[in-house]
């Protein structure tokens, strides 16, 4: 199978079509349609509908995609390690929520650029479930999630740090109680979608805590945001109340057990075996502040 017809493919389906590919890999688009045709005849099955203009993408074409970025990932290894065998290098697809994006990820791939210099990162960030079914899919390498429920069949969770999920508002309630702070100010929700949202949710639901939800949202920089004007109560992770922020929100834990999140890296199973994947772990542990 020629690596040339997968990169293509890859390209028509992030680009929308035939011609988009075509100027992407500044090829004509009779090229691109004939090394498709030539994929499909040896695949022996259909990329792409024909019968719509443009041509658009099957099931099985979307799927031959994820996969083929899998593969051509590989290919770049196996390149790298004939070029020297004991150096790590190609391009380690990696999945991220957003608290990681502008937390300790930035400094953990730039130490791991450091020790490994043609070792690259491709990032995208998006919701913890999905991240895990893309890590099985085999679209990315490795995916930084909250561990909430089971993961996907074949995927292991490598602890990276736990931290407390704190009550915070702008003013401290009469009592100096957490409770008092949730029944009696707006509520700003994370995004129930996200990991850390359904945690949140659960524990309101399992101590029969009724708060007047007033926002959802999916950034806890926005959510920093909205208590720190005054304009609710928030549940928030720990370590994102630090900085300006600690100094203008008041925090208390829920009472009862520990309220906490746990933050992991998701690997397909016998990850750790393969050196790149072994190197970006010890470089998130090394990152992950105290």
């Amino acid at each position: 199978m020629n690596p040339r017809a997968l990169e293509t493919l890859i390209a028509v389906v992030e680009a929308g079509g035939f011609q988009a590919a075509a100027d992407r890999l500044n090829l004509t688009q009779s090229a691109v349609s004939m090394q498709m045709k030539a994929l499909e005849t040896e695949l022996g099955i259909a990329l792409f509908d024909r019968g719509r203009r443009p041509p658009l993408p099957t099931v099985a074409g979307r799927a031959a995609a994820a996969r083929a970025r899998a593969v051509l990932q590989a290919i770049d290894r196996v390149r790298a390690v004939a070029r020297d065998p004991h150096a790590l290098a190609g391009t380690l697809a990696i999945g991220a929520i957003p608290t990681a994006t502008t937390g300790f990820l930035p400094d953990a791939l730039a130490a791991l650029g450091r020790a490994h210099p043609d070792l690259r990162a491709r990032v995208e960030s998006g919701l913890s479930d999905r991240l895990a079914a893309r890590v099985a899919s085999g679209e990315l390498d490795a995916a930084i999630l909250t561990a909430g429920s089971d993961p996907p069949t074949g995927i292991r969770l490598h602890p990276l740090y736990e931290e407390p999920l704190l009550v915070a508002a702008r003013e401290v309630p009469g009592d100096g109680q957490a409770m008092t702070a949730l029944s009696s100010r707006p509520f700003i929700r994370f995004n129930r979608a996200t990991g850390v949202g359904r945690i949140i949710d659960r524990r309101l639901r399992a101590d029969g805590i009724a708060v007047e939800d007033a926002m959802e949202l999916d950034s806890i920089e926005a959510i920093l945001m909205m208590a720190s004007r005054g304009l609710g109560v928030a549940i928030l992770p720990g370590r994102s109340l630090r900085g300006p922020f600690a100094e203008a929100l008041w925090t208390a834990s829920l009472p009862g057990p520990p309220l906490t999140r746990r933050v992991a890296l998701a690997l397909r199973d016998g990850g750790l075996e393969e050196p790149a994947l072994a190197a970006l772990y010890a470089a998130l542990l090394e990152t992950v502040p105290d």
